[in-house]
């Protein structure tokens, strides 16, 4: 089993709030409108959630089912960190760790797996119909300057991570080699997510109170988004703030009643 905390609020985090998705919009349009939203400052330190329909999608998105008090399937399937702000979004950069990059994976070794892509491969609202933004509050050490020197860092630091040892993990799973299983039975994070727990904690943000950071995922970031507004907001006196659109449902929730004997 997955040792996961569940946080002893009963009500989600009304700073992160649902929005709509209009008619024939793609996903850099609504970033646009949720950018707009949420208020951000130039320097804000953003996260962006994803939820695929394509098979490898589809196997994460079960994976982590695990992490779900009722185990259906979570909305999302990838999570990557913007880079700094452009005035087109068609520009900005993203740190993530793709189980799909677009132009391979060449040889990481030297990078640690870290990927510099682009906003523009999930652009098409019908390939990534569920999608999030999320806004971290920044202070003296969660920074863009920290962040960006964390992250040139963890290239260099695979005894603190080895994110290709995870990469290689969940491409067996993902692609149904052998008997491999669901890695994060056995506590080894979605690259990505796992990747932004130790960029983000050495810039001094513990961006999933409820689960060790190796073990990571895109619903445990969205959980602590939705769940963990009241320690956020006991320890660092703010709130993470947020928009999502969730077009796409691979089973509906299940509502748990109270067993009775």
């Amino acid at each position: 089993m997955i040792k996961i905390l569940s946080s002893k609020t009963s009500q989600r985090n009304p700073s992160v709030t649902k929005l709509r998705r209009q008619k024939d919009e793609d996903n850099l349009g609504w970033l646009s409108r949720g950018l707009d939203h949420l208020k951000v400052p130039r320097d804000g330190i953003l996260l962006v959630l994803v939820g695929g329909l394509d098979p490898i999608s589809f196997r994460l998105r079960i994976a982590q089912a695990h992490i779900r008090h009722d185990f259906s399937p979570s909305h999302w399937s990838h999570v990557m960190l913007l880079g700094p702000r452009q005035a087109a979004l068609s520009k900005m950069g993203t740190f993530e760790i793709s189980l799909t990059p677009p132009r391979g994976f060449g040889f990481p070794a030297p990078w640690n797996a870290l990927q510099q892509g682009g906003l523009p491969q999930y652009q098409k609202a019908d390939e990534f119909p569920n999608i999030a933004l999320i806004h971290l509050p920044a202070s003296e050490t969660v920074s863009r300057a920290r962040i960006t020197q964390a992250l040139k860092d963890f290239k260099k630091q695979r005894s603190v991570l080895d994110a290709q040892d995870l990469l290689l993990r969940w491409l067996a799973f993902a692609w149904g080699v052998g008997r491999t299983g669901n890695p994060l039975l056995e506590g080894y994070g979605i690259p990505s997510a796992a990747m932004l727990e130790v960029v983000l904690g050495t810039a001094g943000f513990d961006l999933t109170p409820g689960l060790e950071s190796r073990s990571s995922c895109p619903e445990a970031i969205w959980q602590a988004a939705v769940w963990w507004h009241e320690y956020y907001k006991q320890h660092r006196d703010e709130v993470l703030h947020g928009v999502y659109c969730q077009d796409h449902v691979l089973m509906p929730a299940q509502e748990v009643t109270d067993i009775r004997f």
